[in-house]
């Protein structure tokens, strides 16, 4: 079995930068043939720059660069199964894997489809959620469009476009982002122009005993989102029984508002530091490396999700 391919998923509201963003990925880039799964179909941005080949089944169309672009009518469960054919058959051959999400998709059902079939699974690995962000118009989206929050809390890399038209209030608008996602990279960006090194940098989706999690305090004048993060980091170590019964009750009491989340545990009479993530109901964890005799042990918990009552998590952690 070959390595499962990278993919990375792009989302962000209508007028962000998506497509722009993706023409610059496909033309910038010389290491990997990329496939594109395109939400829509008949793209203007990317139609212009199909040579040739077209696949009835996925409407595969080779791109200028060698890469490949594919619609399809079908459920993308149904485009991913067909790519896994068309792959094992030979019938086509791509080192990435890119999904443009439409303006107004919750990426949250497009993460899932990775982690929990176990065909897709095997073939794909995500590798994180990219979200553009158009600082202009955000203030207004995030009041009338609630997507616009939860591609904010799903999100590994946050790229901000037409930051030079809020010079004023930029580091503000920066700091509200961080406090809606604790735990993504954020980056200004002009007309799509990325540094390629932050998707070899993505890695979102794997279970790491780094811990890159940082709080973040809102600004003066904070704008009306309801998706939030925060961190809870403790010293004391967790009885892994009591620990496993308060995330069962997380999961049943918060089904509806949990976005992501993340952690490194620190567990009694356990050497290894014990990593977890999710999304909503979806889980996994496994021990990772043991703790040596020159660090402290800790554990540092990350929780991203829809209007979450932060003091209520610290008290439920904190009395373990």
């Amino acid at each position: 079995m070959i390595s499962p391919i990278p993919v990375f998923i792009i989302t962000g509201f209508l007028g962000a930068g998506k497509t722009t963003l993706l023409n610059h990925i496909l033309y910038h880039q010389t290491t990997h043939k990329i496939a594109v799964i395109e939400n829509e179909l008949g793209n203007t941005a990317l139609d212009s720059i199909v040579l040739s080949q077209e696949n009835q089944s996925l409407h595969i169309k080779t791109l200028q660069n060698g890469c490949i672009c594919c619609s399809s009518h079908a459920e993308l469960e149904m485009t991913l199964l067909e790519l896994i054919n068309q792959l094992s058959t030979h019938q086509t051959e791509f080192s990435r894997l890119m999904i443009e999400c439409t303006g107004m998709a919750d990426p949250g059902s497009i993460i899932k489809k990775f982690l929990t079939h176990d065909l897709i699974s095997n073939y794909f690995q995500l590798q994180g959620v990219i979200t553009l962000v158009d600082a202009v118009n955000a203030p207004y989206q995030f009041q009338h469009f609630h997507v616009t929050q939860a591609q904010i809390g799903y999100a590994d890399l946050i790229l901000v476009s037409k930051t030079d038209l809020i010079q004023n209030r930029y580091q503000d608008f920066i700091k509200q982002l961080a406090y809606m996602n604790s735990r993504a990279k954020i980056h200004s960006i002009i007309n799509g122009r990325l540094d390629l090194t932050l998707l070899d940098q993505l890695n979102g989706f794997s279970l790491s005993s780094q811990p890159n999690f940082k709080c973040q305090e809102l600004p003066s004048n904070p704008l009306d989102t309801q998706v939030n993060s925060f961190v809870i980091r403790r010293s004391e170590p967790f009885e892994l029984q009591t620990l496993s019964l308060l995330f069962d009750k997380i999961l049943i009491n918060f089904k509806d508002q949990l976005l992501r989340y993340k952690a490194i545990l620190y567990i009694k009479d356990i050497p290894e530091r014990l990593l977890l993530q999710g999304i909503q109901q979806i889980h996994n964890s496994e021990f990772g490396s043991p703790w040596t005799g020159s660090e402290a042990p800790f554990s540092e918990l990350v929780f991203i999700g829809i209007a979450l009552p932060e003091q209520e998590f610290r008290k439920a952690f904190n009395d373990l």
